[in-house]
This record gives structure tokens, sequence and C-alpha cells, in this order.
């Protein structure tokens, strides 16, 4: 084999072992890359009746001074998570995630969305410097069962 080839076979062999990691590697549902990842403040659980809409249970504390009996909590160094359910109807719920950034850098964040154990990456796109971006889901409910829903930030540039 004529030195030539040897090289390009070489060159390409070093290619193909230099993108495996690329090729393995998952962002598990995510469109950004990962930066920062914290847990909301306040997960909350959901009650489904038999014959009445589902109703919202959380255990979180309201302070004289927080805004609206809502605390804060700054995430990733100046971005706040905001869920909130409502439930017009029996069998689902409306759930909007917003993020809001109080930095002065733009970011790109996503939601990871724990339902009773089932985990769903909630894309929310760019959040500018000032700015509130969110989105909302729907959720299917069962009567009788009793959901435990629980959130954390995932951002990145």
């Amino acid at each position: 084999m004529p030195s030539a080839v040897r090289a390009q076979v070489a060159l390409l062999g070093l290619l193909a072992v230099l993108l495996i990691p690329v090729g393995t590697s998952s962002l598990r549902g995510l469109t950004h890359i990962l930066t920062c990842q914290e847990e909301s403040a306040t997960p909350f659980s959901v009650t489904v009746l038999e014959d009445a809409p589902p109703m919202v249970l959380s255990a979180a504390a309201i302070r004289p001074g927080d805004d609206n009996g809502r605390a804060t909590l700054e995430l990733c160094g100046g971005l706040t998570l905001d869920m909130r359910m409502g439930a017009q109807r029996q069998d689902r719920a409306d759930l909007t995630l917003a993020i809001t950034n109080g930095s002065d850098y733009g970011w790109r964040g996503s939601v990871r969305l724990d339902l009773d154990g089932a985990i769903v990456p909630v894309h929310i796109g760019h959040v500018g410097p000032g700015e509130t971006a969110s989105e909302t889901v729907e959720v299917r409910l069962s009567a009788g069962r009793t959901y435990e829903v629980a959130g954390s930030l995932l951002v990145g540039p």
C-alpha cells in the first residue's frame, strides 16, 4: 500500500476515533447546551377528585414583603422559574412554565418537568435580559390520583 494512501486511512481512522464521543452523546431532549441546572423552589401536588376539577396543593411559605405572596428565588445567577397550574376540566390541566431573566445576559432555557416520575423537557427558548418567556403544556390527569409536580431550570448560552 502506498504511503499516501496509508496516511489518508490513518487520518480517517483518527477522525473516526475523535467523533465517537459526539456520536454517543445525548442532550436528553434539550435544544441547547446545558451550563446550569437548578431545582425550582417549591414543588406542588395535584389531587384529582372523581366529580370535581383538580385541586392544586402546595406547601409554599408566604412571608410579608414577598411579591404577591410568592418568594422570588433566583436560580442560575439571576433567573427565576415560575410554575403555575390551572384546571378547567376534570381530566386535564394547563401547566405554565415561565422563566424571567434578571441578569444582563441573554439565555436559552428549558424546564425539566417531573410529573409524578415522568421526566419531560419543555423548551422555553431565548430569554433576553429583563424579559420573561413562557410555555404552556396541557397535562392529562386521571381521576382518583395525586400527582407530584416539580421542575428544574436548565439554561445555556
